[in-house]
C-alpha cells in the first residue's frame, strides 16, 4: 500500500527541484543573451506584467500533479488551507534572509528580496567617450624649491599609525566620505556570491569583459590607452595606420607598418598574470615591443603560457635579488633598476604600468592605508626605471590621507603632467582609481627618487621592529594646501569618485533586493567601447597555443608554414642551400667599368657546417638538416610560430689566458638572412633591409639575464636557452675593417681564427657571401652621372637603372632568391656559366677553409698570403682585384 503523505512530499520535493532548475537555467539563457547580442533587456516593469499572467492563467489551464491531489482532498481555489477554508489563502512568502546573516540583522533586512524593487536609471550617466583631466602643471622655480627641500629628511614624518579612515576630511567632504561608508557597508556580511551576481546584472560595462585577452586588466589598458590619446603604446594614430597592425575586421592579413620604428620598452609591475603586457605587445604588433615584467612569484605570478594575443618570448621576467618578487623591497629594487638599465642600453623603458594590489577582505574602508606602502614603492619604481620623457600609469585606490596626496604631489614635480582618473573598465563601485604621469623630468626625479627611497628604507626598518610608528606624512600639509589650485583639483576629483561609488553601491543593493533586474545597455556599451577603443569585436580562442596573432592556432609542419609564405615550389630534399664554392671568377667580368664587387654582403660563420633553415611552427621549431627537418627543443629555442630563417649554430668561444674552450651553454643561433619574423614577411625586402628588420626581431627577443623562468607556481624552473643574434655583415670594401677584427690564436697545433661579435666571440672557418641583386641585372658605372646603375639584358626596354629607380623594378634579390636553390635554379645556373664560359654571379656561396696548420690552403694562407694560392682566393687576392676593378673604371671614366 502506498503513503500518500510521503507520495507527496516527493511530489512537492521534485516540483521545488524542477523549479530551481528552470530558474537556474532561465538565469544562465538571460545572462549570455546581454552578454553576446545587443538586443535590450525587458524592463522592470514588463517583467512584472509576466508575473501577473503567471499567478491568473487561463480557466482550461491543465492542473499539476500536487493541484489534482489537493483537489481531490476538497481543496478549492481562491479558498484558505483548512476543513472549513478558514486557513491562509495567500502563498507563504520566500525566505528574505541573505547569506550567514543573522534574521533581524540590519545589512540582512537592506538586501532581503523585494520583487518590487525598480533602479532608477534616469540617476546614472552612461558615455562611450570618456573626458580626462590634467592636474595643474607646477612651475619650475616650484619643483626646484621642492626637490632642494627633499635633500635631507626633515619632511619625513614618523608617528603612530592610524587604522581609520572615516575623519579624514581634509581632501573630501565629511558627509561625501561618510555616504561612501555606510554605503559600502551594507555589503559587509553580504555574501560574495550575491555581490557578484548583483554586479554582473548592475554594471553597465560588465560584459566587456576581457575580450581575446587573458584577463579583464588588458581591457583596462586599451580603454586607458584611447582616452589618453595613446600616450601609453605611444601609436602613431594618423589616417588610422596603426590599424593595419591590428585589423578590425576579421581575416585581414596584417601588416607591420613599425618595421622601421625603433623598439618600444616598457615594464609591468606588480600585475601577474600579465594583462597589461599582453594587451601592449598585441597592440604594438609583431617584434616592435619589449617588455620586462616584475611581480610576485608563486600563484600570483605572471601566466605567459596564457598569452594568446602575442608572443610571451617578447617579454622577460624578473623577481629581483630576492627572487621572489616583492616590489616593497628596498633591495629588489635597486636590482630591478640595474636590471632594467642592462635590458634597454641604459635608457630606461618608455612605460611602466602597475596593477598592484592585494586582500583586504573585511578591512575595504580601510584599503588606502593598507596599501600606502605598495602605493610609494610603485610610484618610486617609475623613478627608477622610465626613461626621460617616458610615461607611468599605476592604480590607486582612496586618496583621503596626507601621506597619498604628498606622493601625487611628488609625482607632479618628476613629471611633466599628472591625471587622476576612473575608466569605464574599471568597476563603479570600488574605489579603483589609476594615476597617468606624463613627461619624466630625470633632474627632478633623481632627487624623488632618492628620498622615496630613503623613506621605504625607513618603513622598512618600522616593520623589522615590529614598531606601532609609521611614516605618515611625506611633505608638510601647509605647503600642500598652500597650492589652492590643487587643492581644489583633488578635492574635486575625490568627491566626484566618492559619490559616484555611492551611487552604484545602491544599484547593487537594488539589484540583489531585485534579481530580475538587469541593466538594459550593458550590450550596446560592450559593442561601442570595444569599437571606439578599436579593439575587434572577438572572443578569446579556446585551446589557442600561446602567443598566436591569429587565434586558433594549430600545430603546424615546417612545409605548412613554408608553403604559407614561400614563392618558390620545391620538394623538401630541395631545402638546401649548397652553392658552389666561392672563386675569384665570380667577379671578373669582360666590362672594364663592371663592380660587381658592389654586389655582394659577406658575413662569418661560426658554426661546423653551412647555414640551416630555421622554422618556427605552432608549438615547434624545425632545423633543416641533411635532407630532413630534425625538430628542436622548443623551451630551449625561444623563437615565436610563424618565422623563417637562414641560421648559424654557432658555439660560443671562453677564453681563459692564452686558451680557448667551447662554452658549454647553449650555442648562439645567429640569424643570417630572415624571409618571415613572426608573420612579417620581409622575404621580398633588399637583403639588408631584411637584416635590419631580423636585428630589431633580435633586441625583442633579447635576454638580459642568460637563464629565465619557465612555468609557474611549484611547477616553475630556470632554464638557459638559446640566444638569439644577428649576424654582421660587411660589404667586400670592408675586407681590412673586417681582418682587423680578426684575431689568429694557436692551439693544439690548429690556427683558430676568433671573432668577436656583440657580446659574443666565435671561431670561424668559413664564409657566405649573399648576393644582393637578382642573377639577371648587373652593376655598372655611369660616368655621366658619376654613380652605380644597373643594366640586364633580360630588360633592355627599361635602359640603365640608376638607384633611385631599384625599388620600383624589384631588381633586389629576395631571400628565396638566395637561400633555396630548387633543381630549376640549378639548371639556370649551369646554363649561365656555359654562357659565360665559367663565369657565374650566383645568389650565394660558401667560401670555407680548413682550421689545420699542416693544410697547405687553410686560414692562415687565406688570411696572410699576399695574392692568389695557387689559383685559390686570398683576402689579399680578393682585395686586389677590387682595387683593380677600381683603376679600370677610372680609366673609363
Amino acid at each position: 500500500m502506498v503513503d500518500r503523505g510521503d507520495d507527496a512530499k516527493a511530489t512537492i520535493a521534485n516540483l521545488a527541484k524542477r523549479r530551481h532548475e528552470d530558474n537556474a537555467e532561465m538565469y544562465q539563457e538571460e545572462r549570455a543573451g546581454f552578454q553576446a547580442s545587443k538586443r535590450a533587456l525587458p524592463q522592470a516593469d514588463e517583467e512584472e506584467d509576466e508575473v501577473e499572467e503567471f499567478q491568473e492563467p487561463p480557466p482550461k489551464k491543465q492542473l499539476t500533479v500536487a493541484e489534482r491531489m489537493m483537489a481531490s482532498m476538497g481543496y478549492k481555489e481562491g479558498g484558505g488551507l483548512g476543513k472549513h477554508a478558514q486557513g491562509r489563502a495567500e502563498p507563504v512568502a520566500l525566505s528574505t534572509q541573505r547569506g550567514r546573516t543573522g534574521l533581524g540583522n540590519d545589512a540582512g533586512k537592506a538586501t532581503a528580496r523585494d520583487f518590487n524593487e525598480v533602479w532608477d536609471e534616469t540617476v546614472e550617466t552612461k558615455t562611450v567617450e570618456e573626458t580626462v583631466r590634467w592636474l595643474t602643471d607646477i612651475e619650475e622655480e616650484k619643483r626646484k624649491e621642492i626637490c632642494d627641500q627633499l635633500e635631507d629628511d626633515k619632511w619625513m614624518v614618523v608617528r603612530m599609525e592610524k587604522k581609520t579612515i572615516d575623519d579624514e576630511a581634509t581632501f573630501c567632504d565629511q558627509q561625501v566620505l561618510t555616504d561612501m561608508i555606510e554605503a559600502k557597508n551594507v555589503f559587509d556580511l553580504m555574501s560574495d556570491k550575491d555581490l557578484r551576481e548583483a554586479r554582473t546584472r548592475a554594471n553597465p560595462y560588465e560584459t566587456i569583459g576581457s575580450a581575446f585577452f587573458q584577463n579583464r586588466a588588458a581591457m583596462k589598458t586599451a580603454n586607458m590607452d584611447k582616452i589618453y590619446d595613446w600616450i601609453l603604446s605611444r601609436e602613431n594614430t594618423e589616417n588610422n595606420k596603426f590599424l593595419l597592425k591590428n585589423p578590425l575586421v576579421e581575416g585581414q592579413t596584417a601588416e607591420n607598418i613599425d618595421r622601421a620604428e625603433d623598439l618600444f620598452y616598457f615594464a609591468d609591475v606588480c600585475a601577474g598574470p600579465g594583462g597589461f603586457s599582453e594587451y601592449m605587445l598585441w597592440r604594438k604588433g609583431f617584434y616592435n615591443a619589449k617588455g620586462f615584467g616584475f611581480t610576485l612569484a608563486g600563484k600570483d605570478d605572471f601566466k605567459l603560457q596564457k598569452f594568446t594575443a602575442s608572443s610571451a618570448y617578447f617579454f622577460e621576467t624578473f623577481y629581483g635579488t630576492k627572487n621572489n618578487g616583492d616590489v616593497m623591497d628596498p633591495e629588489n629594487i635597486d636590482s630591478l633598476e640595474d636590471f632594467i638599465s642592462r635590458g634597454t642600453d641604459g635608457q630606461g623603458v618608455h612605460l611602466m604600468m602597475a596593477d598592484g594590489g592585494f586582500s583586504v577582505e573585511g578591512q575595504e574602508n580601510i584599503q588606502e592605508i593598507l596599501s600606502k606602502r605598495l602605493y610609494l614603492c610603485q610610484l618610486l619604481v617609475s623613478l627608477c626605471i622610465v626613461r626621460d620623457g617616458g610615461n607611468f600609469f599605476c592604480k590607486l585606490f582612496d586618496i583621503f590621507t596626507e601621506f597619498s596626496v604628498g606622493l601625487i604631489y611628488l609625482m607632479r614635480v618628476c613629471y611633466d603632467s599628472v591625471s587622476l582618473h576612473k575608466p569605464h573598465t574599471s568597476r563603479p563601485a570600488n574605489s579603483e582609481r589609476y594615476i597617468t604621469c606624463k613627461g619624466l623630468r630625470k633632474e627632478y626625479a633623481q632627487v624623488v627618487k632618492e628620498y622615496l627611497k630613503r623613506v621605504n628604507r625607513k618603513m622598512e626598518e618600522l616593520k623589522i621592529k615590529g614598531s606601532r610608528d609609521d611614516v605618515m606624512e611625506l611633505m608638510p600639509l601647509e605647503i600642500i594646501k598652500s597650492d589652492d589650485k590643487f587643492m581644489e583639483e583633488i578635492i574635486e576629483h575625490n568627491e566626484f569618485l566618492a559619490n559616484r561609488q555611492t551611487l552604484y553601491l545602491r544599484k547593487y543593493q537594488s539589484f540583489a533586493k531585485n534579481q530580475g533586474q538587469f541593466d538594459k545597455d550593458q550590450g550596446n556599451l560592450r559593442d561601442d567601447c570595444l569599437k571606439y577603443w578599436s579593439i575587434p569585436n572577438r572572443q578569446r580562442p579556446k585551446g589557442g597555443d600561446r602567443g598566436n596573432r591569429n587565434s586558433n592556432m594549430e600545430r603546424l609542419n615546417p612545409l605548412q608554414v613554408y608553403g604559407k609564405y614561400s614563392q618558390k615550389f620545391c620538394g623538401e630534399t630541395e631545402l638546401c642551400n649548397t652553392f658552389p664554392e666561392f672563386n675569384l671568377n665570380m667577379l671578373n667580368s669582360s666590362i672594364p667599368s663592371n663592380i660587381p664587387y658592389e654586389e655582394y654582403r659577406f658575413t662569418p660563420l661560426g658554426g661546423t657546417h653551412n647555414p640551416h633553415l630555421l622554422i618556427s611552427g605552432g608549438d615547434s621549431v624545425f632545423i633543416f638538416r641533411q635532407g630532413h627537418f630534425e625538430q628542436q627543443t622548443r623551451n630551449y629555442v625561444r623563437i615565436p610560430e610563424n618565422t623563417i630563417l637562414l641560421v648559424d649554430y654557432a658555439e660560443e668561444i671562453k677564453r681563459d689566458g692564452n686558451k680557448i674552450r667551447i662554452s658549454s651553454d647553449p650555442h648562439v643561433v645567429r640569424i643570417i638572412d630572415a624571409a618571415v619574423l613572426y608573420g612579417d614577411n620581409v622575404s621580398h625586402l633588399p637583403y639588408e633591409q631584411r637584416m635590419k628588420c631580423a636585428q630589431k626581431f633580435v633586441k625583442a627577443l633579447k635576454l638580459t639575464n642568460r637563464t629565465v623562468r619557465q612555468g609557474w607556481g611549484n611547477r616553475a624552473q630556470d632554464i638557459t636557452p638559446h640566444l638569439v643574434s644577428c649576424a654582421q655583415t660587411f660589404s667586400l670594401r670592408e675586407l681590412d675593417s673586417f681582418r682587423s677584427g680578426l684575431e689568429d690564436l694557436r692551439q693544439n697545433r690548429e690556427l683558430a681564427i676568433l671573432f668577436k661579435e656583440g657580446p659574443f666571440t666565435f671561431k670561424t672557418q668559413a664564409l657566405r657571401f649573399t648576393r644582393i641583386f637578382k642573377q639577371e641585372w648587373q652593376m655598372a658605372w655611369s660616368k655621366g652621372k658619376q654613380a652605380p646603375y644597373l643594366h640586364s639584358p633580360d630588360h633592355k626596354a627599361k635602359g640603365p637603372l640608376l638607384e633611385d629607380r631599384w625599388a620600383e623594378n624589384h631588381v633586389h634579390s629576395s631571400f628565396w632568391d638566395s637561400v633555396i636553390m630548387t633543381n630549376k635554379d640549378k639548371l639556370k645556373i649551369q646554363e649561365l656559366v656555359q654562357q659565360s664560359k665559367g663565369m657565374c654571379a650566383v645568389p650565394s656561396t660558401i667560401w670555407s677553409w680548413k682550421p689545420c696548420m699542416r693544410t697547405d690552403y687553410g686560414p692562415y694562407k687565406i688570411l696572410n698570403h699576399p695574392e692568389a694560392f695557387e689559383g685559390r682566393p686570398t683576402l689579399a687576392a680578393l682585395k686586389a682585384q677590387i682595387e683593380k676593378t677600381d683603376e679600370s673604371t677610372q680609366r673609363v671614366n
